[in-house]
């Protein structure tokens, strides 16, 4: 049995070196900038993707306004780049460290709620972080937004290896945080809440602390994606964008934060693959995502198990 494990350990760190090794030598071969602005779109999503999963798909309490962290952290990234000239790492940290606080007044304002609760009133955090940016126009730019935002580097191949290499790192962060102790007591406190309270543990405290968690990570995804993009709008606030990502985990696997690792790849290609279609895409795009949710209801990640892949690192529940 643990050998077993093992060589299932190895072909999953194999098959996902072999993926990683794919995004790294990608330029080397593709010097067209359609796609690779195409894979740093896969990795922004990656990264939106798994900070979402890493609460919300182990406590399994559904966040429908995760869009919220992208455009605080877009609008964030356009005042301190364009009014201070701030380097983008410095940037990316504040973007992390605001969105964290945030999620810390969002979590503390919603998870003492159970039920449907929450998922309601983080939609609503959203909706009116979207209608203020447009009200607010004077400063947001309204419905144009902000343009004009520095990019991370002199060129685009710099900017595909900093966003890379910024998307690996929160990944395997939150890989470590959702495989440690809080990961553990998310998904117990998802399967018996009063359990784990009678057991001595904070349990807000805990859902908090993971809620802040996935805010920064997805905050410095959001800065990235407003410097990809060198705008941000209020369409990076906007209820599609929340919807997107929530679908991107469901596909990939709740839960596993390698499965909305997946689902944001699988998604983004698809898009882009139908992009030829013109009016019929987004018909099609949501027939072929109704049609994998519907074969797949536990995420594409349970097709791994039949493969000898190991679930240990994946599989919600080990």
């Amino acid at each position: 049995m643990k050998r077993l494990r093992n060589n299932g350990k190895s072909a999953s760190v194999l098959c996902f070196s072999f993926i990683f090794v794919i995004f790294i030598t990608f330029p080397l071969f593709v010097k067209n900038y359609y796609f690779l602005s195409v894979v740093m779109t896969i990795f922004l999503y990656i990264i939106f993707a798994t900070s979402w999963d890493v609460f919300s798909g182990y406590a399994e309490l559904v966040n429908f306004g995760h869009a919220l962290f992208v455009g605080a952290a877009g609008y964030l990234t356009a005042y301190l780049d364009m009014t201070y000239g701030l380097s983008p790492f410095f940037i990316l940290v504040s973007c992390g460290l605001f969105c964290g606080v945030l999620g810390l007044f969002v979590g503390f304002t919603t998870l003492r709620h159970r039920g449907p609760y929450f998922a309601i009133l983080t939609m609503a955090f959203a909706h009116v972080a979207h209608e203020s940016s447009v009200i607010f126009s004077d400063y947001t730019g309204g419905e144009e937004g902000i343009s004009g935002i520095s990019t991370l580097t002199n060129s685009w191949i710099g900017d595909y290896y900093f966003v890379l290499i910024v998307m690996t790192v929160i990944f395997i962060l939150l890989l470590w945080f959702a495989r440690g102790r809080y990961g553990l007591l998310l998904k117990a406190i998802s399967q018996n809440e009063d359990v784990v309270l009678a057991s001595g543990v904070n349990v807000t405290l805990v859902k908090v602390f993971a809620y802040v968690i996935s805010g920064a990570a997805c905050g410095i995804g959001g800065s990235l994606f407003a410097f990809s993009l060198m705008h941000v709008g209020s369409t990076s606030l906007e209820q599609v964008l929340s919807s997107t990502i929530l679908i991107m985990a469901i596909i990939g696997g709740m839960g596993t934060i390698i499965g909305p690792f997946i689902g944001a790849t699988l998604l983004v290609t698809l898009n882009e693959l139908l992009r030829g279609i013109g009016e019929y895409r987004l018909l099609i795009y949501t027939v072929l995502v109704v049609f994998i949710v519907f074969f797949t209801p536990k995420g594409i990640v349970s097709y791994f198990k039949p493969l000898g892949i190991k679930m240990g690192i994946i599989e919600k529940g080990n």
